[in-house]
């Protein structure tokens, strides 16, 4: 269970690797990396309204976090096992290739019970 019964949900990327950003096989552009970074304020923001105060959101670039590079879910993006973003909720490894907000609320609150 999640300490303090707070979910955390960890954004993990890698730029550079799966078409050179995060958003799966699209061009990394300035644009497309504004649209990553809303999707991340917009999932905070779902969860926030679905879970106030118990959820917390991390988006992690792999590129400057070498700790969560090597870490045995990093790895799965580093190795091209999953494509990015890869989704880690409490830890596990649930969605990879997009931020779908709506599952991601959904799978959150089935943790919260």
């Amino acid at each position: 269970m999640a300490e303090n019964n707070v979910v955390l949900v960890k954004i993990l990327e890698l730029p550079g690797v799966s078409g050179g950003c995060a958003c799966g096989s699209m061009p990394c552009t300035p644009e497309v990396a504004a649209m990553f970074l809303q999707k991340i304020a917009e999932l905070r923001a779902a969860l926030e309204e679905a879970y106030p105060g118990r959820t917390r959101v991390e988006h992690v670039n792999l590129k400057e976090n070498q700790q969560e590079r090597e870490s045995e879910i990093g790895q799965l993006l580093v190795t091209k096992k999953y494509p990015g973003p890869l989704v880690v909720i409490d830890g596990e490894p649930k969605f990879a290739g997009s931020i779908q907000v709506k599952k991601i609320v959904k799978e959150v609150g089935a943790i919260l019970g």
